[in-house]
Order: C-alpha cells, then structure tokens, then sequence
C-alpha cells in the first residue's frame, strides 16, 4: 500500500471520529485507488451517515468481496450485516436483509462482535418487519447473552433496546421499559467503538416508550437522542427522534409543534431512509385527522401501506365516513396478519373493530370485541392505554343503548386522559360522556360536557372549521341536539324522524365540513359561527 493510501486512510479514519462525513467521504474516495477493503468500507460509512444509498451499499459490497479475499472473514461479516441493515432501511428489503444476516452468519464461529451485531439485527428484522415480538426476544437474548460473554457495549446497548421492544410489544410492559432504561442509561454514559450502536438502542427506547403511552419517558429520552443525534450530525435519527417526539406532542395538544416535528421527520427521512418514513407517515396522518384534513391523511396513510397500522388508519377514515363493514374488514385483515403474541400491535385493529362493530349494530360483537381489547390492555401500566379502553368501551355501551355503564366508562377514560394530559382523547370521552348524559335525561350535565368537549377541540386549533358548503337548516338542528349529548335514537325521537334518516344527515354533515366524526362536526360548526 503506497504511502499516500495510508495517508488517505488515516485521515479517513480521523475525520469519521470527528463526525466529518464529508471530508471523510473525500478521504476514503481517495484511497480506494488501491482498492483495499479498508477504503472502501470507509467510503461505505461515510457514504451511509451522508444518507447515499447507491454510494454505501456499493462500497459496502466491494469491502466484503475484498475481506472474503483476503480471509478475514469477521471483517466480511461484519459488512454483510451493515448490508443487510442497509437493504432494510433504505428499501424496505427483508429478503435480501434476511440473505445477508445469513451469509454473515456462515462466516464467523465463536463469541465475537461481529456475530453479536448479526443477531441483534435479526432480532430487531423480526420485531419490526414481520411484527413477531417472540422471536424478536429470543434473539434479542441470545445477542444480550453474547455481549455479555465478551464484554461489548455495542452489542450489548442494542440487544438490551431490542429485548426492551420485544417485551412492550408482547405486553410486558414494566419489564420491557425497565430493559429500555437500561439500554438509554448506557447509550448515554458509555464510550462505544461502534459509533451508530448508543443511537440505535435510543431510537428504540424513544419509539416504544411513545408506543406504549409513556409520554414523560419518552421525552426525557429523547432530548438525550436529540443531543446525540446532533453530535453526529445523524438526521435519519433526527428524523426517528422527531417521529417519536411528534408523536408526544400531538398527544399532549401542541398540535403546531407536534406538526413541525413530524414534517421535518418526514423530510429527514424520505431524504436520507426513504424505507424507515412510513411510520412516520402514520403519525402525521393520524395528526391531519385530527385537524381535519382526511384528504391529505387518507394519501399520507395509503404511501404507508401496507403497514399494519396504514391499514387501521384507513379504516378509521372508512368508519368516520360511515362505512363500518369496510372498517371492520380493515381491522379484521391486521388481526389475521399480526400474531396474538403481538399485544401492541394489536390493539388499534381490536378498537376499530369494537367501534366498527358497534356502528354496524352488531352489540354482541362489538362487546365481545371491546372485552378482548380490555383484557390485552389491563397489564399495560400507563393511564394512558387504560383509558382508551375504558373510551371504547364507552362507545361501545352507548351505542347499545346501556347509557349508565356507558357514563361510568365514559367518565373512567376522562379522569385517565386528564391524569395524563392528552386533551383531544379527554374531549372524545366527554363527548360520549354528553352523549349517555342525555340519554339518560341529564340534559344539563350533557350540555355543559359537551360545550367543555367543543371548547376544548377548540382550543387545540384544529382546522376543521374549513367547510365545503353551509349547513341545511334540517341540518344545523340534527347537529345542535348532536352537540347537547343527543344520540341518533334520541334526535330522531326530538324531530319525529328514523334513526336511518338521522345516520344519513349526520354523515351528510360530516362531508360537508370535512371532518371525521361527531366530535369534530360539532369543533367545527362552533369555529366556522353555524351553532
């Protein structure tokens, strides 16, 4: 090797440390003259914190062909691993992961990193691509068990994340998040020579903690992930940190920050990993839903698919339109696809099939429904997921006409989402709160949980006051009675109509405003002066 490769090389290696991808970039491009592996496996980490694609999966196979000449198979497996983590998050490619993961496999024996980093990679394969927490786990161990055996923090601040996932996913909750604080701690106060490994284990703490409903958590590890990120001047996990963090803040009712998050995570990484932004896609989705615009959440959900929680969200928008069979059919296709050991996951597609059940008059199922999805919930441990069983457990009873039951659980999700401060799940339940008031002849109680419901959907700033025409006169009087705590049954009673006529008009003006459900109707009609 000339001695201007080695100075090429070693300049490389010091610009990689100082977080200088591009000079490093140049170095390394200067080096693979000579066309060593070393080069070009540094080319290939400087091509990958850049966010180029092309440029480090080239690189990153010609160094493995180049380790496989040489010999030094460890070195080989290790790029067959960031292969296979490359196809993964730039394309989405589990086959071609799953190929690689296993060629990495067959070239090292005995404990090393090298083996650690195929595993735990496997594991997190098995988590998030094919939504199977209990191999996720298994693996997740063996990687931890490894790390241990030879004492790599790299290996091991991941496997920990990835077991920590694994158990929230599952269900076990305390003990998952208690393996994720475990995982941040060290991310935090280590010195790692595998510099991706502590951003890795963070972005998963981040994500699951904001999964599971632990906002507090989730926002104290993510300031941390946000400071590392910045560091190493990482956006893809920019892009995973505001993904989680919008997440939190829309929850939380700072719709316009929560916005901003999300937006610039959406450009972090369709820019840099176009295969990790449908998550994120989701969660804005989900958030113009709530603003009001269905137009634009329906795309944002639809370049997501076919992601469980696409499908759920489409169905939703499907529900809110007044199609519960299309909803039901949705969350019944995630069901199929997602197995029972998957709790998490689960548990949007069980409450789109209460709800939607509950819409299409089938009591039975809908209760039948909302039992399974209280019983997935009650080891969960945040106020949070408590009370969105207890709000679709509301929805459930009123819609069967037991109003009592229907307040006490009504009642249940709002002090849950007030203990929590998630103020947009707090106004649904008051509204169905209002809503079993007033079948219960309450009407003063349900007027005032309604107007605090409208006031508070105003205060967030939702958009949905934007109307596509004005409101008939038949119209605003269904909607006033909707906005006392009224249901179909009792609206229809007050103006001498059917319940089917009632459904219609009230479908009528949720197209007319935009809007996805009763509640939001009801923000809107108020914001936009026809109340």
């Amino acid at each position: 090797m000339s001695a201007a490769t080695t100075d090429a090389l070693a300049a490389g290696r010091l610009a990689l440390e100082r977080a200088a991808w591009a000079e490093a970039h140049a170095h390394f491009a200067t080096a693979s003259a000579a066309d060593t592996p070393e080069a070009w496996d540094g080319l290939s980490r400087a091509a990958w914190w850049l966010g180029d694609e092309a440029g480090t999966i080239a690189a990153r196979e010609r160094a493995y062909r180049g380790y496989r000449a040489r010999g030094d198979d460890r070195a080989a497996a290790r790029m067959a691993m960031w292969l296979a983590s490359d196809h993964l998050d730039f394309r989405g490619d589990d086959a071609l992961a799953a190929a690689w993961i296993r060629r990495g496999r067959a070239l090292v024996t005995g404990a090393c990193p090298e083996l650690g980093f195929l595993v735990v990679l496997e594991a997190d394969m098995a988590l998030l691509a094919h939504f199977d927490p209990v191999t996720g786990e298994r693996l997740a161990r063996e990687a931890l068990h490894l790390a241990r055996s030879i004492a790599d923090t790299g290996v091991e601040v991941v496997a920990l994340a990835v077991l920590g996932c694994a158990l929230v996913a599952s269900g076990s909750i305390a003990e998952g998040l208690g393996f994720l604080d475990e995982s941040a701690a060290l991310a935090v106060g280590e010195d790692f020579a595998e510099a991706v490994a502590p951003g890795w284990a963070l972005c998963h703490t981040v994500s699951a903690c904001a999964d599971v409903g632990d906002f507090a958590r989730a926002e104290q590890w993510c300031r941390a992930l946000h400071t590392w990120s910045s560091a190493w001047h990482g956006r893809h996990f920019f892009g995973a940190c505001r993904t989680a963090y919008g997440e939190v803040l829309a929850t939380g009712g700072d719709w316009r920050s929560a916005e901003q998050e999300l937006l610039d995570a959406m450009a972090d990484l369709s820019t840099t990993r176009p295969a990790l932004a449908g998550p994120t896609a989701v969660r804005l989705g989900r958030l113009r839903v709530r603003q009001g615009d269905l137009t634009e959440a329906r795309a944002l959900f639809e370049t997501a698919l076919p992601l469980p929680q696409a499908i759920v969200a489409l169905g939703e928008l499907d529900l809110a339109a007044g199609d519960p069979t299309a909803a039901a059919d949705a969350a019944d296709r995630v069901l199929r696809r997602l197995d029972e050991a998957g709790v998490l996951d689960r548990l949007p597609a069980l409450e789109l099939l209460a709800r939607a059940l509950a819409a299409a008059g089938d009591h039975d199922g809908a209760a039948a429904a909302a039992g399974r999805l209280e019983q997935q919930i009650e080891p969960l441990a945040t106020p949070y997921m408590h009370g969105r069983g207890r709000l679709v457990r509301a929805q459930v009873l009123v819609a069967g006409g037991e109003h009592d039951p229907a307040r006490r659980a009504a009642e249940d999700a709002l002090d849950l989402f007030t203990a929590c401060s998630a103020p947009f799940e707090a106004a649904q339940a008051r509204l169905v709160l209002a809503e079993a008031l007033g079948a219960l002849g309450r009407a003063g109680q349900a007027a005032a949980a309604a107007k605090a419901a409208r006031d508070a959907l105003a205060l967030l700033g939702s958009r949905t006051g934007r109307a596509s025409g004005d409101l008939s006169p038949r119209e605003t009087d269904i909607l006033r009675l909707v906005a006392q705590g009224l249901n179909d049954a009792a609206i229809a009673r007050r103006l001498f109509l059917s319940a089917h006529t009632v459904h219609r008009h009230i479908a009528n003006i949720r197209t007319k405003l935009g809007v996805p459900s009763r509640a939001a109707a009801v923000a809107a009609a108020t914001r936009a002066g026809l109340l």
